[in-house]
């Protein structure tokens, strides 16, 4: 018997959510995804991934609907290759990049541009964020880019220190971008207003799902506003305590398990 999935929306972040530590797709998943779509959901992905990093998963997922990159800043259509929504740094963010550079020398900086990916302090976390997603990068100063039309910036640097970097940006009060945690290691910084959840909130009216069931699924800081924004949020076992307490729905099992096949389990029964 076919599953009805008709009038349900399915939207995921990729790391950490549907993506496993290896970054494979697992046959689980995919095959629930495949049972979703035979049933007439309508799938998705969400992802602070810039295109460089997340078409390497396009074809596979083949997404029903435009997807939401850059933690929101971008809403892309994978079929038409074309841009929907897109929404830039304001130029300060130069200078935001500057005084957090100064402040935290063993910080790993990561400039992502329309045209490309810039490395302008390569450390050993950055290194390890580029070989996690495969990312091909030009190593550059900060002088010889240029200061306007970034999408968004991406600081690196482990041992715990992330919360440190996010401190900071707050008690500069910093109020032309928006800032989050995105990783264990990771730090954004993102356009103004732009996030997972506002981008949602743009796939929504243009795809006019307002008769629809919509499900966000997400495992970490960056995610908290979509899952609070979609009809039903849903969290993986693995995702952070905040997040959790923000879904719905927490599945038993963890990204390496299969969370997004029990979350399709979990539409089912709705």
């Amino acid at each position: 018997m076919m599953s009805d999935f008709a009038n349900k929306v399915l939207i995921t972040d990729l790391d950490g959510t549907l993506l496993p530590i290896s970054k494979v797709l697992s046959e689980k998943d995919m095959n629930a995804i495949e049972r979703f779509r035979r049933g007439g959901g309508i799938f998705t992905i969400a992802t602070g991934r810039i295109i460089q990093a997340a078409e390497q998963y396009f074809d596979a997922l083949n997404p029903d609907t435009p997807v939401i990159l850059n933690n929101g800043g971008l809403i892309y259509d994978t079929k038409k290759h074309e841009k929907v929504y897109e929404c830039c740094l304001d130029p300060i963010s130069f200078e935001y990049t500057v005084s957090l550079m100064e402040r935290f020398p063993e910080m790993g900086v990561e400039i992502n541009l329309p045209d490309g990916i810039y490395v302008v302090n390569m450390t050993e976390w950055e290194r390890l964020h580029l070989n996690m997603t495969h990312l091909k990068y030009t190593e550059a100063s900060l002088d010889d880019i240029p200061k306007m039309g970034w999408c968004k910036v991406l600081y690196s640097m482990g041992g715990g220190k992330v919360k440190e970097l996010s401190n900071y940006a707050a008690e500069m009060g910093w109020d032309k971008t928006s800032f989050v945690i995105s990783g264990d290691f990771l730090f954004e910084c993102l356009p103004k207003d732009c996030t997972k959840g506002s981008a949602l909130k743009q796939l929504w009216e243009i795809e006019k799902w307002n008769t629809f069931t919509v499900a966000a699924a997400g495992d970490y800081d960056n995610d908290i506003e979509m899952l609070e924004f979609a009809d039903v949020g849903i969290a993986p076992k693995n995702a952070q305590d905040i997040v959790k307490k923000s879904a719905d729905y927490v599945t038993t099992a963890t990204c390496e398990e299969g969370a997004i096949a029990e979350a399709i389990d979990y539409l089912e029964k709705l």
